[in-house]
């Protein structure tokens, strides 16, 4: 329904500086970003079919490499999506930077995700408002948070290490303390460091993110259609 409608059109029924079919735009964002890390998903489990029940002899390298390229992908283009859904909130409910300022700061430093300065936002100041609970059941999500803990370190630090990809090693320092504290101690072993995921984790709680924002998007999306409708919008069941 999203994309089959025209700002353009909505347009007509709204004064010339309302914000609200800009929101359409950033709506229709959100659902194509979103078909897109739907796509990325689709993959990891086509190329693990492939890899891991078709091949023969299975090759699990492969699996996990695919696996994790596609998982990654649909984990970015989740956080975009989020990013979309967020301006297209405050397109749809006409909020200005103004009422956005005061949950812009962490401690000393400035939030750049605009999802969670919304967020914020709707739960401090809408916090009965059906997009407000629409939003909550996502942001209290461990798979949505877990997925996006994941991006954010994907983008701004060290990949996170997953197991199956060979030796891999943390950023560090290699010299450890001793027990005694009084001498320093270097494990040259080849092993590598321990890595914190393995690809089953990832897929799983990325899968299940996707579905969770899904819901998300559809509750946001009901509402807008209910805005347009109020300014005298007809929709038929197509």
């Amino acid at each position: 329904m999203v994309c089959g409608l025209s700002p353009d059109f909505i347009s007509i029924t709204f004064a010339k500086d309302s914000n609200i079919p800009l929101a359409l735009v950033c709506l229709q964002n959100a659902v194509n970003t979103y078909k897109e890390a739907h796509y990325a998903m689709h993959e990891v489990f086509a190329h693990r079919m492939w890899y891991l029940e078709k091949k023969k002899p299975r090759n699990d390298d492969a699996a996990t490499f695919f696996g994790l390229f596609y998982v990654d992908d649909a984990a970015l283009r989740l956080y975009s999506a989020g990013e979309h859904l967020a301006n297209g909130i405050i397109m749809m409910l006409e909020i200005n930077d103004k009422d956005l300022e005061p949950y812009k700061k962490k401690g000393d430093r400035e939030r750049v995700s605009q999802q969670s300065i919304v967020g914020r936002f709707l739960r401090k100041q809408k916090a009965d408002h059906p997009v407000t609970k629409a939003v909550s059941k996502l942001v209290d999500s461990k798979e949505w948070c877990a997925t996006i803990n994941y991006r954010n370190r994907w983008v701004h630090e060290q990949p996170p290490t997953v197991k199956g990809l060979g030796i891999v090693y943390k950023r560090g320092r290699r010299w450890k303390d001793s027990p005694t504290g009084k001498e320093h101690m270097l494990c040259i072993s080849g092993e590598g460091d321990t890595p914190e995921y393995s690809i089953d984790t990832l897929i799983g709680f990325t899968q299940h993110a996707l579905f969770q924002f899904s819901d998300t998007l559809t509750s946001v999306i009901k509402f807008y259609v209910g805005l347009l409708r109020c300014s005298g919008f007809e929709f038929d069941e197509s």
